[in-house]
């Protein structure tokens, strides 16, 4: 070690100058970035139990993630605290740690000009920066899937106790953070199988053995996977199917996020929103920003394809396989595709082109044309608004603040949709028992399924008629009966006068858009394609809000932000 350290100082420099700025960027990310979001206060949520053991429990009860990186969130709060900044920081410096992991992953599969491109580009790309700020195991992820590949290929080059051992114990820390890391081991196992086939038969009996350890040491996890299923497939709707829809503007946003920096999270391409982009593909801003970053992307991708290095084969087609596979359940319902769900490909295929490019033999106009693409990148972190260096979530916003003020012990506090997570904010008042998202979504409370629509009508809702009974629900300006009645028998008749119901929602924006969401899903095409989760909490929620409007007296409301709105409803005096 010492000796490589003296023989490459000059490297060793660069390297460590690249993931500082890298750091920074993301120091100024996590600052920007505001407070945390729904499945960052989950992150918050699952990792705030009393012991790792309560954490895999709560896991199996109510979620379908596995458990590593909310252990490590766990320890990390009981050390470091539970302020925003800090949660961050965490998968803030996993991630950084992912640059000169993939300096060494390249030089050692590639060559050093690849090891610097993918560096430099890894370091300020708003795709990567964006996942080391958030709250969430998908940066730890993209750590460990590099670590994965990286000894999968060395593995299969040079069949040694060093390269196995390392194969598996850093599969099985991406197996146990990322749920879709299982598809992609079931990928890598494939091409596995087929290269040895081709260049070494006698090691297959090795490599199963391999993946055999993995299976085992994987088996709790599978029992947990069965038990989700099982627990999904009984409830109503479909996280993965009806929360998100697909158009094929999916594979834009998807280059987008590989080789530009025009990056969004949200670019899940629900057929309710309007996406302009290409209306006005040959502005100048799309030209430079977006268009001229892809074709340069591709441009690599395809001098790395046809190059047919074979590590390049075994670093790449895992992948490819794996994206395949998503596509293919998507436009088989059975999954959504957002593009947090395809960091690995999205990882991979980044690197694979910064290969491409150095393959070119003229070095000086290649790396003129690399430095425009980086400068290109880095300038609209800070030109772009909300770009992923700038973005500003405001969620949650000063709602605890306003709370605090206003809420008094005896109100009831009624939160539609994450009560359990919202409880963060809310000291005082007595919540109301009722949540739409785990009703719906995780079929842990169908007694509110129930509580909305009446026994008779929620006996006949299954996945299968969901849609069809729903439609003329959503689609309607009338309101559930059962609804306004289990309210006023619950919670109205039992409040004094001068009482209050308070009631947190965060579908204010979709709410406001309520009539205009109803015309737009009227056309049964449209309303087949497009996922029915939310409109159909905004509509109950329209509905809660009409009950209280019949029965209480409305006296003050406040707007926290585009998200959330509390609205202060009062019994009135007889």
């Amino acid at each position: 070690m010492l000796n490589y350290i003296n023989e490459h100082k000059t490297e060793i420099f660069w390297v460590c100058i690249i993931s500082l700025f890298a750091l920074i960027l993301r120091i100024i990310a996590i600052n920007n970035f505001g407070d945390l979001w729904v499945d960052e206060l989950y992150s918050f949520y699952f990792a705030n139990q009393k012991n790792p053991f309560e954490i895999a429990k709560i896991l199996y009860n109510e979620d379908f993630h596995v458990p590593l990186y909310f252990i490590f969130l766990h320890f990390w709060m009981k050390i470091f605290g539970q302020s925003d900044f800090m949660l961050r920081l965490m998968g803030c410096i996993v991630t950084v740690c992912s640059i000169p992991l993939t300096f060494y992953v390249c030089k050692g599969l590639f060559n050093k000009q690849t090891a610097y491109f993918s560096a430099i580009f890894l370091a300020i790309s708003a795709f990567n920066i964006h996942y080391s700020a958030e709250v969430r195991f998908y940066g730890s992820a993209i750590f460990l899937a590099i670590l994965s590949t990286f000894f999968f290929v060395k593995m299969l080059n040079a069949f040694n106790k060093k390269f196995i051992l390392s194969y598996i114990s850093s599969t099985l820390m991406l197996l146990y953070t990322y749920n879709f890391a299982f598809m992609y081991v079931f990928c890598q196992f494939l091409v596995g199988i087929f290269y040895l086939i081709k260049n070494n038969k006698p090691l297959i009996r090795g490599l199963l053995k391999v993946f055999g350890v993995i299976f085992i040491f994987y088996l709790p996890v599978i029992f947990y996977i069965f038990h989700s299923f099982l627990t999904y497939r009984n409830s109503l709707l479909s996280f993965f199917r009806d929360i998100f829809s697909f158009d094929l503007m999916f594979f834009y946003n998807f280059f987008l996020a590989s080789y530009s920096n025009i990056f969004d999270q949200w670019m899940n391409n629900n057929v309710m929103q309007n996406d302009e982009i290409l209306k006005s593909f040959f502005a100048p801003f799309i030209v430079i920003f977006m268009t001229l970053p892809i074709i340069l992307g591709l441009i690599g991708l395809f001098k790395a394809i046809i190059s047919k290095n074979k590590n390049l084969i075994l670093f790449l087609v895992p992948s490819l396989i794996l994206f395949l596979i998503q596509i293919v359940f998507v436009f088989s319902r059975i999954l959504a595709l957002n593009l947090r769900y395809a960091i690995i490909p999205i990882t991979i295929l980044t690197i694979v082109s910064m290969y491409g490019w150095s393959l070119f033999k003229n070095k000086k106009l290649t790396i003129f044309i690399f430095s425009v693409w980086i400068l290109i990148n880095f300038s609209s972190l800070f030109l772009v608004k909300n770009s992923a260096i700038n973005r500003k979530i405001n969620y949650s916003g000063n709602l605890q603040k306003i709370l605090d003020n206003e809420l008094n012990k005896n109100d009831i506090i009624f939160i539609p949709r994450f009560s359990k997570l919202l409880k963060k904010y809310v000291c005082v008042g007595k919540i109301a028992d009722f949540d739409t998202y785990d009703a719906f979504l995780l079929g842990i409370r169908p007694q509110d399924v129930d509580f909305i629509f009446g026994s008779d009508l929620a006996q006949k809702l299954n996945r299968k008629m969901l849609k069809t009974y729903l439609y003329s629900y959503i689609t309607s300006d009338v309101p559930s009966l059962a609804l306004h009645e289990n309210l006023k028998k619950k919670y109205f008749s039992t409040m004094h006068s001068g009482q209050r119901f308070v009631i947190i929602t965060d579908e204010t924006s979709y709410i406001k858009k309520m009539e205009q969401i109803q015309i737009f899903i009227k056309p049964i095409d449209v309303y087949s394609r497009s996922s029915i989760y939310y409109p159909l909490s905004t509509k109950i929620v329209y509905d809660i809000i009409s009950a209280l409007n019949d029965n209480l007296v409305f006296v003050k409301s406040f707007e926290i932000n585009e998200y959330f709105s509390i609205l202060i409803f009062e019994k009135p005096t007889q």
